[in-house]
């Protein structure tokens, strides 16, 4: 066989996935609530807030929770569909709270005014 020949089994590799469907599914469901929680919970609201230390822990989580979400599976499929479920809880989420306000400030919190009229809110300053 020529060396650019793909065999059988290097195809089964790339796209037959090492678990079911629906555990695939599951688990990157699963691992986005538990970062949306624990990241809300440790306080940063926006990308814009991030300093180079949460950056560092943001990249060190993916990788953590890589296994987590596809499982013991290297298979090009079993990646995209773990990236394509992330992405479509991801969108789900958006859209729904951007139409419950009252749930999107529970979950992002409301904005603060630092700055009124030209003056600067002191109150608004203390943590």
């Amino acid at each position: 066989m020529p060396s650019w020949a793909i065999s059988h089994g290097m195809w089964r590799d790339i796209f037959v996935t090492g678990a079911p469907v629906v555990e695939k599914i599951l688990r990157p469901i699963v691992v986005y609530l538990f970062l949306v929680l624990l990241l809300r919970a440790f306080g940063k609201r926006e990308l814009a807030q991030l300093n180079p230390f949460d950056l560092v822990v943001l990249l060190s989580l993916s990788n953590t929770v890589q296994n987590a979400i596809i499982g013991n599976d290297n298979s090009l499929s079993g990646g995209l569909i773990g990236a394509f479920t992330l992405l479509g809880v991801n969108y789900v989420v958006v859209r729904f709270l951007f139409r419950h306000r009252r749930l999107d400030e529970i979950f992002e919190g409301k904005p603060t005014t630092l700055i009124e009229r030209g003056q600067v809110v002191m109150s608004a300053l203390s943590l």
